[in-house]
């Protein structure tokens, strides 16, 4: 198991290499005092998942407001000048016609015209426009979703990590007092068949025994600092940051006496997934609602007031500028065609999908669920039998180290004993990274942000 386990974080720090440059690298890097809170808060805060998506927020936001900012008047100003080349005619009666030399059109206006226009417009029923908002809010909602959503992953990720930093930490451990307990074996052994007590078949088993637990000891050193690579990746520390892990697997020892009030509390309430599920099928909603809002009038008012003046010349100081206002009301009634039943259409079906899509999500969390829950019971289970394995192997352990340093056991009955107290304590801690990973799986599937 932590073989496989150790294979993983090998492919996980191939990743962490290929990005390594945004480790900034500092040789004598302050050592950093780390549990899981601190680990959780760190991540929370320089983590570019995070940043990405509270920037993403900033972005929904600001589209939210543009949408309102239709509610608000809109005020344009405008000036213009036309040089009429050929200016603009009116045509004139047969009896002006012959007062004026039988010319049967006149000339309007002067060669050149200026004209600076302020102009003010203002929605006063859109109901397009109000949908539009409300859109926009479920918008800005299934964005903070998907924000909780990230912290959501972070979380389990980190923790993950974490308890896989203990669990190499408790494995190297373990493997350390082996060994010593070996080099103690082998030391004594050695003393006693240089005495001639012991027979060299002794001394090479004990010898075997120490040189057979160097290979292991050797994976478990490297498994601790691969481990400390993925956490310190997750966490955007630099890669020569020294950490001091302040935990143990055993620190998290209490949250076994929480597993009925974990099992009783088991809820989809907070499911990220199924929330945004749900704010999907009411932005879908809102949109069925802005469709129809095609075919309902619209009444808006405008303004404009014009200042305008004509010459032949440019002599500014001499022209005669005239005003002009004017104020009135737009009434659009729109007359829709088939288009707009067959995008109502569209959106009632896209609704209906995503509805049995729930219903299939909450099955499959209502399982993740109870298998997070049965894993948890499985590795307390575990926990309580490996608890009286490693009491009855350090006894099997002294029993057989004193059998045999009177001479009444042999090196095999000792150097069995040894592995067997190895292994129980090795399963142990096994046990206890089970319980909490499969802890961190139900958290994320009830959607707990820490």
């Amino acid at each position: 198991m932590i073989n496989r386990k150790i294979t993983l974080m090998m492919l996980g720090l191939l990743t962490f290499s290929s990005t390594h440059t945004f480790a900034q690298q500092t040789p004598d890097a302050e050592r950093l005092k780390l549990d899981l809170q601190t680990a959780l808060q760190i991540a929370a805060d320089q983590n570019p998942t995070i940043k990405i998506a509270n920037l993403e927020i900033q972005r929904v936001n600001y589209s939210k407001w543009e949408t309102i900012s239709g509610l608000f008047p809109g005020i344009s100003a405008t000036g213009q000048y036309i040089n009429n080349i050929k200016k603009s005619v009116m045509f004139v009666p047969p009896a002006m016609a012959a007062l004026s030399g039988g010319q049967p059109y006149m000339e309007i206006g002067y060669t050149n015209a200026y004209t600076g226009t302020l102009a003010a417009s203002m929605p006063l029923v859109n109901f397009s426009l109000w949908e539009s908002i409300k859109a926009k809010q479920y918008d800005m909602d299934l964005v903070l979703e998907q924000v909780r959503a990230s912290k959501v992953d972070m979380t389990k990720q980190v923790k993950d990590a974490y308890y896989m930093v203990l669990l190499s930490n408790a494995s190297l451990d373990v493997l350390e007092q082996s060994i010593t307990n070996a080099k103690e074996t082998l030391k004594t052994t050695k003393a006693a068949y240089e005495q001639g007590v012991v027979s060299e078949y002794d001394y090479i088993r004990a010898s075997v025994q120490v040189n057979n637990l160097n290979p292991a000891y050797i994976q478990a050193k490297n498994g601790v600092e691969l481990a400390l690579m993925q956490l310190k990746m997750l966490l955007s520390l630099p890669a020569n940051q020294e950490i001091d892990i302040t935990e143990t697997l055993e620190s998290f020892s209490t949250n076994l006496s929480l597993l009925d009030l974990m099992e009783t509390n088991a809820t989809l309430d907070n499911n990220t997934e199924l929330k945004q599920l749900d704010l999907n099928i009411k932005s879908l909603e809102s949109k069925l609602k802005l469709i129809n809002t095609q075919y309902l009038p619209s009444l808006s008012a405008f303004g404009q007031y014009a200042y305008q003046t004509q010459a032949d010349d440019f002599k500014f100081n001499d022209y005669n500028w005239v005003g002009s206002a004017q104020l009135g009301l737009q009434l659009s009634i729109p007359i829709s065609g088939m288009n707009v039943i067959l995008q109502a259409k569209q959106a009632k079906i896209a609704i209906q999908e995503l509805e049995l899509q729930k219903d299939y999500v909450i099955d499959g969390m209502d399982l993740q669920i109870r298998s997070a829950i049965d894993n948890m019971k499985a590795a307390n289970e575990q926990l309580i039998a490996n608890r009286d394995a490693i009491s009855q192997a350090e006894r099997g352990y002294e029993i057989a180290k004193v059998r045999y340093q009177t001479g009444t056991g042999t090196i095999l009955e000792l150097n069995d004993s040894e592995l067997s107290m190895t292994q129980a304590k090795l399963n142990f801690q096994q046990s206890l990274y089970n319980f909490l990973t499969a802890q961190s799986n139900l958290d994320k599937v009830m959607g707990k942000e820490n």
